[in-house]
């Protein structure tokens, strides 16, 4: 990531200072929005979250005429109210699921979750969100391997990434980012295996309960 430079002092000797005109300021903040589409783009992708038997929940929402009878089902209009334990015999905590954007060297030799020297940056976007846009640095020659992953967040703000037997998450995409462009890595699609949204258990604290055992041991 490029250094702020240092600002420049006032020239010495001045006892009267004009403003800068408008066209001088005109023509900084086109220099300026020049010198940052030289080296960023634009990154932006859209989720959709299904339960184990496929049910889409979220941005989706409502199961009532999914679920049929189960009409008191939970409405998913954001993925921030769960609850569930990460060791058989622990408590249940609150927490919420987020999703995670890792850009990654390409044909790195370990994996980028686990090798932070394969990571370039890590974005984390909102629970209620199904949508992420982010202005990244440009890559023209060499491009990036995109990681998704599917991350729950505790009260406590323990982070742990979502193993198969609970979230499902698509492989990487290998994309260039061009300078002032827009790369759309177009729709994700997550698949919570530890959920079946019409054949729950009955909510705890106001939260849907989806126990997190064997894949989010960071957290126990």
């Amino acid at each position: 990531m490029p250094r702020p430079t240092q600002a420049l002092a006032p020239a010495p000797g001045s006892h009267l200072r004009r403003g800068p005109s408008p066209a001088a300021g005109a023509i900084l903040a086109l220099a300026t929005a020049a010198a940052c589409v030289r080296d960023k783009g634009e990154v932006e992708l859209n989720w959709t979250v299904v339960d184990a038997a496929g049910r889409s929940i979220f941005p989706a929402g409502e199961l009532d005429d999914i679920c049929g009878a189960n009409v008191g089902g939970d409405k998913f209009g954001d993925l921030c109210g769960f609850i569930g334990r990460t060791t058989a015999d622990g408590p249940r905590r609150p927490y919420r699921l987020r999703t995670q954007l890792r850009l990654c060297e390409p044909d790195c030799p370990e994996a980028c979750a686990t090798d932070e020297s394969c990571q370039i940056d890590v974005l984390t976007y909102g629970c209620e969100a199904a949508r992420g846009f982010s202005i990244v640095a440009a890559r023209e020659e060499e491009p990036y391997d995109f990681e998704v992953a599917l991350v729950a967040e505790f009260e406590d703000r323990c982070v742990c990434e979502l193993g198969p037997a609970c979230a499902l998450t698509p492989g990487p995409r290998t994309r260039r980012v061009e300078p002032g462009l827009l790369t759309d890595l177009q729709v994700y699609l997550f698949v919570l295996t530890g959920l079946d949204a019409c054949v729950q258990e009955p909510p705890e604290q106001g939260r849907t309960v989806m126990d997190l055992e064997g894949c989010c041991e960071g957290c126990s």
